[in-house]
């Protein structure tokens, strides 16, 4: 019998990824339900770029921890898309260079 080893490749359990800004580390929420989600609300056509951001921020960091980035007073406008970057690129497991290259190439 041949077995496989993946590597904790597909399941983490609770290693989820974090995120440091400052001093404090955020855990993201990489699961696929969490992914899925974001694909839901990036495509819900009713909802505002603001909303959107906003959700997906709620989903990844949870509610108290995206309020409190989103409403720091500090947070400029290339920070603000800068965390959106690496939010998806923690996400998905990509780099923070290759999310901001495809977003890019969008617009």
């Amino acid at each position: 019998m041949r077995i496989i080893q993946t590597e904790d490749k597909i399941l983490t359990g609770d290693n989820h990824p974090q995120l440091q800004i400052g001093d404090k580390l955020y855990l993201v929420d990489d699961r696929k339900k969490t992914f899925d989600q974001i694909n839901e609300i990036q495509s819900d056509v009713t909802l505002s770029q603001n909303e959107k951001e906003r959700k997906i921020f709620e989903l990844a960091l949870g509610l108290e921890n995206a309020k409190e980035i989103l409403e720091n007073p500090n947070l400029t406008v290339s920070g603000y898309k800068n965390l959106t970057y690496f939010i998806l690129a923690t996400i998905t497991g990509s780099t923070f260079e290759e999310i901001k290259e495809q977003s890019e190439r969008k617009n």
